[in-house]
């Protein structure tokens, strides 16, 4: 196995572990099935950030890319776009 392929393993099996740890996350709040939109305190936990943070990264998503939709004094995450974005950020890292 190359020094990638086993970067990627590493990767993927984080992923997963993530994956789990948000279906626990969501079983708690109550959702059987994942939401299409989050509010910023569930996107917060799901990064593993705090509130602060996670609202600073929608002041600056047309820098950074992060997915948010803003209405009014309102805040909504697609939850598929920021799983996206999360994959994004860590391809880059690599």
């Amino acid at each position: 196995m190359s020094f990638e392929d086993a970067i990627r393993q590493i990767i993927k099996e984080e992923n997963e572990k993530h994956l789990k740890d948000i279906e626990r996350l969501l079983e708690s709040h109550g959702y059987n099935e994942i939401p299409r939109f989050l509010k910023v305190p569930e996107a917060a936990e799901i990064l593993r950030i705090g509130r602060t943070a996670t609202y600073e990264l929608c002041q600056q998503s047309e820098v950074n890319g992060f997915p948010c939709i803003k209405e009014g004094n309102k805040i909504r995450i697609p939850y598929n776009a920021l799983m996206n974005w999360i994959e994004q950020q860590t391809s880059k890292a690599i």
